[in-house]
């Protein structure tokens, strides 16, 4: 009885012990059940984070990609820009003008005159190597040529080599001279093969006679003396037809060694008349090639039709140095305006034709003028050497901001596009981190 009566006294004391550790506030935690305001705070704050996810679901907006934009048109204005440094030489075209493709606008200063210069162009543009072309080519060694002047040097001397062979022709007098020897060889072997004929009807005769005289002989009707005189012509014959035999085969071997000389000749001005007329073509192709480079370097020529603008330089004597945007070619007919974005590549994969640019334009403050809308129609295949995409953007043509006011065009403008690109959603904007870890680590 004394143990049973123990054990519930030790229950006691550890159950006083338990409530000792904790404090009244949280004893009275324990103890009560939650107020309402708790329970219906907890119930209000799940229900917001959940209608927070459910609107999420249905609130879009878009990514937006900004770059820089240039407005301009289809056929855009075409600069010209300074290949050298120096001072304006000569001046041929007035602002505004009208201009044609090729046409010269100024001359930066340069050794040459310019005058010079066009009329060996044009010589050469008529030059062909045709031996008539060279025959009857302009040579003029009275010009100023500047860093032109070595290479038209030796294009006139292997032009005048040139000329002066198909002139003097040597080979072709060689040759003339040749081909008379071979006529009077002919005939020579002509008259020899006469002679033949007639020697071998003399050498018959002296046959027969020879044969007579031996018959004779033989039957002792004619003295030797006789039939050795007979048998001496026949063999004095023999003997000059021999010796006429002889002289027709060498006139032969003549004739044919006068041929070999004939074509020997022939080969002999070919070979020269293509070494020269190589060398005359390098010659022509080398002053093409330094008059091109004169150009490029020294002249200011439009290349493309349409109105002329200056931009800093307008009269003679002014200095410009290489790279300086120095004139502009405005196209008569400019077609519409349309804005070029360079896009980098971060992003360029979610733009869009049909997608709307939002453009601030430079100049025009986008709080007071407000900012131009338009709409990408293409995006290049290929990035370019700064590894960035050509967009296309289409623009109204009035160019009439969102405040509805219009801006002045003059050519070019400039500005940033802020591509709209794919809408999604809050929801799913908060759920894509979430998503990929669990694609990639799970």
């Amino acid at each position: 009885m004394r143990v049973e009566n123990q054990e519930p006294e030790i229950m006691e004391e550890k159950d006083k012990k338990n409530i000792e550790l904790r404090c009244e506030e949280v004893q009275e935690i324990l103890t009560r059940p939650p107020h309402a305001l708790v329970r219906w705070g907890i119930t209000v704050f799940f229900t917001v984070l959940a209608l927070f996810f459910i609107g999420g679901c249905f609130f879009k907006y878009p990514d937006v990609i900004s770059a820089p934009i240039t407005i301009t048109t289809e056929h855009p204005p075409v600069w010209i820009v300074a290949r050298g440094s120096g001072k304006i030489k000569e001046v041929f075209h007035k602002d505004r003008d009208s201009v044609w493709t090729g046409s010269i606008i100024a001359v930066l200063e340069n050794p040459a005159e310019t005058e010079d210069v066009l009329l060996l162009k044009q010589d050469l543009a008529a030059f062909s190597m045709a031996d008539s072309s060279i025959m009857n080519a302009r040579i003029s060694e009275m010009r100023t040529l500047g860093s032109i002047q070595n290479t038209y040097a030796s294009f006139l001397k292997s032009l005048i080599d040139y000329r002066n062979f198909l002139s003097l022709d040597l080979y072709e007098q060689k040759m003339e001279a040749t081909r008379k020897e071979l006529q009077e060889y002919r005939n020579y072997i002509r008259h020899l093969n006469k002679q033949s004929d007639l020697d071998k009807e003399q050498l018959g005769i002296a046959a027969t006679v020879h044969n007579r005289e031996k018959l004779l002989f033989d039957k002792g009707l004619t003295a030797q003396s006789e039939y050795e005189e007979a048998k001496q012509a026949f063999l004095n014959k023999q003997q000059g037809r021999e010796q006429l035999m002889t002289s027709l085969s060498s006139a032969r071997i003549q004739e044919a060694q006068l041929q070999q000389n004939i074509i020997e000749i022939q080969m002999e001005r070919a070979r020269e008349a293509n070494s020269l007329g190589i060398a005359l073509n390098a010659a022509y192709n080398e002053l093409k090639v330094s008059v091109n480079n004169w150009e490029l370097t020294y002249l200011f020529v439009s290349p493309a039709s349409g109105i002329l603008s200056y931009n800093h330089i307008w009269q003679k004597n002014q200095n410009v140095s290489n790279g300086d945007k120095v004139f502009s070619v405005v196209a008569e007919e400019t077609g519409d305006i349309i804005g070029k974005i360079k896009l980098p590549v971060s992003g360029s994969g979610k733009v869009m034709p049909g997608q709307r640019v939002n453009i601030s334009v430079t100049g025009y403050p986008y709080m007071e003028f407000g900012f131009l809308t338009g709409e990408v129609v293409s995006v290049s295949l290929l990035a370019d050497d700064e590894s960035a995409y050509t967009v296309t953007v289409k623009l109204p043509q009035d160019l009439r901001t969102s405040y509805g006011k219009t801006l002045e065009f003059k050519g070019e403008l400039s500005g940033t596009a802020e591509v709209m690109t794919d809408e999604r959603s809050v929801t799913g904007r908060l759920i894509s981190p979430l998503r990929y870890l669990w694609k990639k680590y799970v």
